[in-house]
C-alpha cells in the first residue's frame, strides 16, 4: 500500500477535526511544514502514527485507509459492558478492568515491570507517580486494592497536600476504639442505629461510643438522625455514604501487610517545550 494514502487520510481527518496544519503539528511535536509535506505525498515516521491516531481520533488502520472506523468511546463501551453483566459479577469485572488499567498504565514507564499477579496467589504492589497524579495496584492475601487519582491543575501536590482536615481525621482514628467503631458502621447493613446498639455491636462502652460517634458526625464520617420515641428523643447514627472511608480502610489494611514485590515508578519525563 502506498504511503501517499497516509497523507491523504491525514488531510481528511485533520479537516474533519477542524485543525490547521500548524495546530496538528504542534499537537504531535512537529512543524506545520512537516504536516504539509505528508499531505503532499510525504511519509511520516512510523513512530508518529500512534500519536497521530490519538490526536485525530481514529485508528492506525484508518490512517492507511483500511477502515473509516473512529476510536470507540471507551467510557461508553465500559459503561455498557458493566451494565450488561449480572449484578453479582459487576464488582469483580470492574476490578479486573481497573487492574489492567493500573498495570498497563505503567508498562511504558519501565521496560522490565513485572505483572505480579501472573502467578496465582502472588502478592505485590505497583505505584505509578507522576506530577499529575498516581495509579496504585496492591494485591495481598487474595485481596485487591486499586486506585487512580488525577490532580487536574493542582497536580500530585494538590492531591497529597497535608491539611488540618487530614491531620484531624488521622488523630481521631488513632484514639482508642475509634477505628473499631468506624469498621462496625461500615460492615453492618447501612441503617440508622442508636448509640446503645452500635456500642454493643462494637464491644465499646456506651459513653465512649457516644463521644466517638459525635466526632464522626463532625468529620462527616457518619450522619446523625433524631428519633422520637415514647421515652423522648434519641440520636441514631448511620454511615455517611458520600464518603471514601471504605477505600481508606481497605488501603490502610493492605498497605500494612507485607507484600512479595514492589514497583515504585516515578515518571520525571519532560511534559513541555523547554522543560527539563
Amino acid at each position: 500500500m502506498s504511503y501517499s494514502v497516509v497523507g491523504e487520510q491525514i488531510l481528511k481527518f485533520r479537516k474533519e477535526k477542524g485543525l490547521t496544519q500548524r495546530e496538528l503539528g504542534e499537537a504531535i511535536g512537529v512543524s506545520g511544514s512537516a504536516v504539509s509535506q505528508w499531505e503532499s505525498g510525504g511519509t511520516p515516521d512510523i513512530s508518529l502514527l500512534p500519536v497521530l491516531s490519538d490526536v485525530l481520533g481514529v485508528t492506525v488502520d484508518a490512517l492507511f485507509g483500511r477502515s473509516e472506523a473512529r476510536r470507540e468511546d471507551m467510557e461508553e463501551t465500559v459503561r455498557s459492558y458493566i451494565a450488561s453483566l449480572p449484578e453479582e459479577k459487576r464488582v469483580e469485572r470492574t476490578v479486573a478492568l481497573m487492574r489492567e488499567t493500573a498495570l498497563y498504565g505503567c508498562l511504558d514507564k519501565v521496560a522490565d515491570i513485572v505483572d505480579f499477579c501472573g502467578v496465582q496467589e502472588s502478592s505485590g504492589e505497583t505505584v505509578l507517580l507522576t506530577k499529575d497524579g498516581f495509579i496504585t495496584a496492591i494485591s495481598s492475601r487474595g485481596q485487591w486494592f486499586l486506585s487512580a487519582a488525577w490532580g487536574g491543575e493542582g497536580g500530585l501536590a494538590g492531591l497529597l497536600a497535608p491539611g488540618a482536615e487530614a491531620a484531624g481525621l488521622f488523630g481521631l482514628l488513632s484514639s482508642p476504639n475509634a477505628l473499631t467503631m468506624l469498621v462496625t458502621l461500615y460492615t453492618e447493613a447501612p441503617r440508622h442505629r442508636t448509640v446503645g446498639v452500635l456500642a454493643k455491636l462494637a464491644g465499646v462502652a456506651r459513653s465512649e461510643a457516644e463521644e466517638i460517634l459525635q466526632s464522626f458526625t463532625a468529620f462527616k464520617l457518619a450522619e446523625e438522625l433524631t428519633l422520637e420515641t415514647e421515652d423522648g428523643d434519641t440520636a441514631a447514627y448511620a454511615v455517611n455514604m458520600s464518603g471514601a472511608v471504605p477505600a481508606l480502610l481497605a488501603a490502610a489494611g493492605l498497605t500494612a501487610l507485607e507484600t512479595e514485590g514492589f514497583r515504585l515508578i516515578n515518571d520525571k519525563r519532560s511534559r513541555g517545550k523547554g522543560e527539563k
